[in-house]
Parts: C-alpha cells; sequence; structure tokens
C-alpha cells in the first residue's frame, strides 16, 4: 500500500506538464487579470462610496470563482487523458454547474456543525459526578484526534477535491458522498498526494519568483539611467513617469502569470488526485450509505416536529378549555322558598306552611 501510495505520488509530477495546455494559461491568465481589475475598479470609487467596494468585491469574487472553475475544468478534462475542451465550452460548463460548489460547501458546514454539537452533547455528559471525570479521561484525547483531522482535513481534503468532482460533472450530494467516502477509504492516501501536489506548486511559484525577481532586478538597473526618472510618484508627469506606469503595467501582468502558473499546476493536481482517490471505490454503494443516513435523519427530525406539535396542540386545546370554562357565566344562587301566606321559609317538598298551615302545591 505504501508503495503503491509511494508510485501515485511520483505520477504527479505529470502535473506539470499543466503549463503547457495555453487555452487553460490564457483562461486563468485573464481571469486573474480581470479579478484584480474590477476589484481595483471597487477601490477608486471607494471615494464616492464604500457601497461600490462592497459590489465590485463580490463581482471581483464571481469572476475569479467562475473563472478558476473553467480552467479547472479544462485541466479535468486533460486529467482524463482527453483533449481539453474550448474555453468558451469551459466558461459556459462553468456559468451552470460550478454553483453546485457553494451548496456542497452549507452541507459540509451542516455536517461539521452537527459535529460540534455532538461533541458538545458528550462534553456535558463529562458533568455528570464521579462517572463524569473518568468518561473525560477517554472523551479528550479522542475529541482532539477527531477535531484535528477535521480540521487538516478542510485546506488539504475537503476545499480541493469538492472543486474537481462538480468539474467531473457531480451533483452536490453526489460531491458531498464522494467525499464522505474519500475520507472513510482513502484518507491517509489524499493527505500524502496533496502535500506533494502542494510542494510541487509551491516550488514551481518560488522558481517562477526567483527568476522574475532576478530579472526585474537587472531590467530596472538597466532602464533607470537610460529612461530616467522610474519613480511611481510622477506617473503622468514626463516620459519617467509614463515609462513607470508602463513598468508598474508590465509588473502586474508578470505577477498575475507568476500566478497562473503555479496555479495551472496545483489544479491539475487535485484533479488527478480527486480520481485516484475514487479509482476502485463503489460510488453506487457509497451514495445508498449517505442517502440511507440522510433518511433517518430526516424521519428523526419529522417525528420529533411532530411529537412537538402533538405537545404544542394538546397545550393549545388545555389553554382553549380553561377560558372556556373560565369565560362561562355562572348561574346566581336560587333565594330560598318562601310561604306566600306569612313568608316562612318552605321546603320544596313542603305541601303545607308549617307556621300557618297553608296549602304549598
Amino acid at each position: 500500500m505504501l508503495s503503491q501510495q509511494i508510485k501515485d505520488s511520483s505520477s504527479l509530477v505529470d502535473s506539470i506538464d499543466a503549463m503547457r495546455n495555453w487555452r487553460a494559461l490564457v483562461l486563468l491568465l485573464v481571469t486573474l487579470v480581470a479579478g484584480a481589475m474590477v476589484m481595483g475598479l471597487g477601490t477608486l470609487l471607494a471615494s464616492v462610496s464604500y457601497f461600490f467596494v462592497a459590489l465590485f468585491a463580490v463581482a471581483a469574487y464571481a469572476v475569479l470563482f467562475y473563472g478558476v472553475n473553467a480552467a479547472g475544468v479544462m485541466l479535468m478534462d486533460e486529467a482524463h487523458g482527453v483533449r481539453s475542451r474550448s474555453i468558451v465550452e469551459a466558461v459556459s460548463h462553468s456559468l451552470t454547474h460550478s454553483h453546485r460548489l457553494l451548496l456542497v460547501y452549507l452541507w459540509i458546514a451542516g455536517l461539521y456543525l452537527a459535529g460540534v454539537l455532538a461533541l458538545m452533547v458528550v462534553v456535558f455528559l463529562c458533568k455528570l459526578p464521579l462517572l463524569g471525570p473518568l468518561l473525560y479521561a477517554f472523551v479528550f484525547p479522542v475529541a482532539v484526534v477527531l477535531t484535528g483531522v477535521a480540521l487538516f482535513a478542510l485546506p488539504m481534503v475537503v476545499f480541493p477535491l469538492s472543486a474537481p468532482s462538480v468539474w467531473n460533472g457531480a451533483t452536490a450530494m453526489e460531491c458531498v458522498s464522494q467525499l464522505i467516502a474519500i475520507a472513510r477509504r482513502r484518507l491517509g492516501m489524499v493527505l500524502l498526494l496533496m502535500l506533494v501536489v502542494s510542494f510541487i506548486a509551491v516550488l514551481i511559484g518560488l522558481l517562477i519568483g526567483t527568476i522574475l525577481f532576478g530579472g526585474v532586478a537587472i531590467t530596472a538597473g538597466i532602464s533607470a539611467p537610460i529612461l530616467g526618472n522610474m519613480d511611481m510618484g510622477s506617473f503622468g508627469m514626463g516620459s519617467g513617469g509614463a515609462h513607470a506606469a508602463a513598468a508598474g503595467f508590465g509588473s502586474g501582468v508578470l505577477f498575475a502569470a507568476a500566478c497562473t502558473l503555479p496555479g495551472l499546476v496545483y489544479l491539475r493536481g487535485v484533479s488527478s488526485v480527486y480520481l485516484r482517490a475514487l479509482d476502485g471505490l463503489d460510488l453506487a454503494a457509497e451514495q445508498a450509505h449517505v442517502d440511507a443516513h440522510l433518511a433517518y435523519a430526516v424521519d428523526k427530525a419529522r417525528g420529533m416536529q411532530e411529537q412537538a406539535q402533538a405537545r404544542a396542540q394538546r397545550v393549545a386545546e388545555r389553554a382553549r378549555a380553561a377560558a372556556a370554562n373560565a369565560a362561562q357565566p355562572t348561574e346566581p344562587p336560587k333565594p330560598p322558598a318562601t310561604c306566600p301566606a306569612c313568608g316562612t321559609n318552605v321546603r320544596a317538598t313542603d305541601t303545607q306552611c308549617a307556621a300557618c298551615g297553608q296549602a304549598l302545591q
């Protein structure tokens, strides 16, 4: 098993070939530049209203979100060993499918929240006298390991592999079931492979950064005595300011390109890790497993809701009955019967008055 993982790790070096996919390169570069321009435009309008900053920030996020996912779709095709689709087809697929990724994140957030609530319940049980400290002696180390793995899995498994699942055409629920299956069956392998992918991407970024830093130092050193003042503060004031502005624009393009190449390698690498993690898994059985647990949770919640509604209905009925009894008028007590002749009190069963002999019935 370990030798197979090492073999899989070495095969991830092929992710470097993603830099040769010029269409994905152009798409990702345009995405980064467009996102930066939209965000910069919002910053310029901050003097008018901060509403524009928030509005353009959302727009920049949308550009980056759909653009990066479109590039990922193209690299997923490459990971499958087929020709990448065109830029137009990739962008169209991203616009119609990438929103599933947001639903996946909502599902994952719900699962993590449920886990936190379950841990809180278990810790609350540890407050029991005598048994509580003994229980906590086992709960604490187990909780530390589980929460640590869960937090580490977010940036190394959940977030990186959610997007390739959507690029591969999975629905939100299928993506969640695949992530759960990977976490249950292939967590160690995926962690190792993702570390390798991240290392390769960072190494490429450092290499490109070193090349660009050296080139910028030499080019700026040669340009300064020939072109004159290159101070960015003199923008628009003479030829030196114009050259400084041109240098700033070129630096921005270089920076975007420097981020694009490691980004391509990373996207290609996570696509390969995703496909390797799913290799050999029975996705139908895993989906049925998730559906069964989800149906159980839904039935449990529905039963609790019905019980709560029944209790609320009984309380309401008792309240209505009490209110009706309180509102019902009570008959005033009848005055005692008296003899019509002498006024002496008599009983209802008397046939004549005991005082005067008057016949009563």
